[in-house]
């Protein structure tokens, strides 16, 4: 019985299919129209006093996009689901089942994830009347042929409809402790060496350990000659973090819009928009108004809004937006680690997309930015399994600490990011606006819910993988923090990350050079060990510098090397100012420039702080290791 049912039920796409474009018609039933011709699909309202007119309306939408009539009907809001559903079961002949009306699922799949689809059309149950049916919910393209199956077999009475929000809830509940569980751990049990959650390996803690020790020992013993090998150590790492930046500058190439072609609406795939809320209540009318923007047919687009259950504020503030079908919120299970990451994995279960992409609470991204994403996959192999959308701050002329955020994020996103690119390296992903292809994410394990930097994590896990990640040019507005008070805990955070993800990373260093080849290898260590190293030694260095610089203004160096030492030191200075510097300024558009201004003459007091940032990540790692600083968000500031 239950075979017989979904072929007709199901008319999902497959999630591992690495198919980008889906048939240009959406299956034989999807246009079929009655004597009156009226789509199959919701033919049966007009009956019961449904407009005829926002019927036909609905089938023209419907023959654009490749849908059928009710599909469009119940995304746009024009019917409420379990109206067209109670509809649809009095037109079969079947029972209507409510929430209250089920005791229990006999699906019967308690002790693995495998098999469990919490967006199932089809789902077997006890009722409080004592039956046991299959209770479904069928896709409104599968309307004509459902019918003429139960009608030839006579099975009306052996069927139950209900809505799909309600086979999705009663799904949800009784896997829920399930769904966590594999959101926290599968990761961890699956690729334990890919997990943030062990830490360190034994044998990178003891290399540690002799290194400082030796360092130690070689200062007690030579001073003279451990401080000068240290600075040819420091000097040939500082140096090669500052050529990639120049290399960068050299290979710049300025920024535009890349140009969309026309395409057939009916090929659009099903998108899956992720965004994560934790006591977001100041800016979720903000956001709602930026993803209401987005240009996507409603009947092909879901934005899932992934909410901490116990996150009352978060709820509230929801409660007094006017939600458009498209729009899901899912309930996230309180457990530790409270991380973004987890909370991403846990929400992935209830995506139908093929295409995945994910936001913050403070994003506005560019209305076109999910085509272009798509039209740059349709165009790429399957071996591109990741895009980065540039992430821009909208708040640039707010202060001193916003201008050079603003300054540092178009180095990142406008310079180093696509010369990486252009070179075939792999990249630190930005923490939104990251759009995938489902199959690639699912293949490398999702997030890692113990790193607190998973973008980043994610972008080399894609990389080992097999896949690769591109840029596109539509950009994600955001505000970048204004105060040194929201701005400390999230450059905290960000650089605890990269260090796990470092120490993620070269737990198998031999295995990771088989991932990569040499050149990706070289610049994936330069820029996971030199974005904390020297953020950590950088006022080390600065201080050192001054220091010799007096000392060798009021007497003659002795030893002579110290002279040396202090040339190399300011030599590492003044080079990394001069390609951040420049890196930046390229990248950054030339009203931005004008609106940052002298502003950039603070660099080093920036530096200096991100210094301490370093600094307060360390402690954090060995103390806090998992802890989630949360970034809290006011609401939108127009783009200055």
């Amino acid at each position: 019985m239950e075979d017989f049912l979904v072929r007709f039920v199901e008319h999902q796409p497959d999630h591992n299919s690495r198919q980008s474009v889906p048939p240009s018609h959406s299956g034989p039933n999807a246009t079929q129209t009655n004597d009156d011709g009226l789509c199959t699909s919701c033919a049966f309202l007009a009956p019961i006093g449904f407009p005829v007119k926002l019927i036909r309306k609905a089938m023209m939408l419907a023959a654009k996009n490749g849908t059928a009539a009710a599909t469009e009907l119940l995304a746009h809001g024009a019917i409420a689901q379990e109206t067209y559903y109670r509809a649809l079961a009095d037109d079969l002949g079947t029972s209507f089942v409510e929430p209250a009306d089920v005791v229990m699922i006999m699906n019967g799949r308690d002790d693995s994830l495998e098999g469990v689809n919490v967006r199932a059309r089809l789902i077997w149950c006890q009722l409080r009347d004592g039956r046991t049916l299959p209770v479904i919910a069928p896709d409104p393209r599968a309307v004509a042929a459902l019918r003429a199956m139960l009608q030839a077999n006579g099975r009306a009475r052996t069927v139950a409809l209900t809505t799909p929000d309600t086979l999705r809830d009663l799904l949800t509940r009784k896997y829920s402790q399930l769904l966590l569980e594999t959101a926290t751990r599968k990761l961890a049990y699956d690729e334990p060496a890919m997990s943030a959650h062990a830490g360190a390996r034994f044998w990178q803690g003891v290399v540690s350990a002799l290194l400082v020790l030796g360092v130690i020992a070689a200062f007690a013993t030579q001073p003279g000659v451990a401080g000068a090998a240290l600075h040819v150590a420091m000097s040939t790492f500082f140096f090669s973090c500052v050529l990639l930046r120049l290399l960068a500058v050299i290979g710049h190439r300025p920024r535009s819009l890349a140009p969309l072609d026309r395409m057939d609406p009916r090929t659009r795939p099903d998108y899956s928009v992720l965004v994560c809320l934790y006591q977001e209540s100041a800016v979720i009318a903000d956001l709602i108004a930026s993803l209401k923007k987005i240009d996507w047919p409603r009947s092909k687009l879901q934005i899932l809004l992934v909410c901490e259950n116990d996150d009352r504020e978060t709820f509230e503030a929801l409660a007094h937006e006017d939600l458009p079908p498209c729009f899901e919120i899912v309930r996230v299970p309180p457990a530790q680690p409270r991380t973004k990451p987890k909370a991403l994995n846990y929400a992935l279960a209830f995506a139908r997309g093929q295409f995945v992409t994910l936001y913050d609470a403070e994003d506005r991204p560019h209305p076109q930015q999910l085509e272009e994403a798509w039209q740059t996959f349709l165009r790429s192999d399957d071996s591109v399994g990741c895009l980065q959308a540039p992430l821009v701050t909208a708040n640039s002329g707010r202060n001193a600490l916003t201008a050079l955020f603003h300054f540092e994020y178009a180095g990142l996103f406008g310079g180093l990011m696509p010369w990486l690119v252009r070179v075939g390296s792999p990249i630190m992903l930005g923490g939104t606006s990251n759009h995938f292809r489902r199959h690639a994410l699912e293949q490398v394990g999702r997030w890692d819910p113990f790193n607190v930097t998973e973008d980043a994590d994610l972008g080399m896990r894609l990389w080992r993988g097999g896949y690769r990640t591109a840029m596109i040019s539509r950009p994600t507005l955001e505000d970048a923090p204004h105060t040194l008070a929201t701005w400390l805990p999230q450059r905290t955070r960000w650089f605890k990350g990269w260090m796990q993800t470092w120490i993620v990373h070269t737990r198998e260093p031999a295995r990771l050079y088989r991932n990569m080849h040499l050149r990706a290898f070289a610049i994936t260590q330069l820029l996971l060990t030199g974005t904390f190293v020297s953020a950590l030694l950088h006022p080390l260095v600065l201080a050192n510098a001054i220091a010799l610089g007096f000392w060798l203004a009021v007497q003659s160096p002795d030893p002579a090397h110290m002279s040396l030492i202090a040339w190399i030191d300011w030599l590492m200075i003044g080079t990394s100012y001069l390609a951040f510097g420049a890196l930046c300024w390229l990248a950054t558009e030339p009203d931005e420039r004008r609106r940052i201004g002298w502003r950039v003459l603070l660099v080093p007091f920036y530096w200096l702080a991100q210094s301490v940032a370093a600094w307060r990540a360390l402690i954090h790692l060995f103390s806090r290791p998992f802890e989630w600083e949360k970034t809290p968000h006011t609401a939108h500031q127009k783009r200055d």
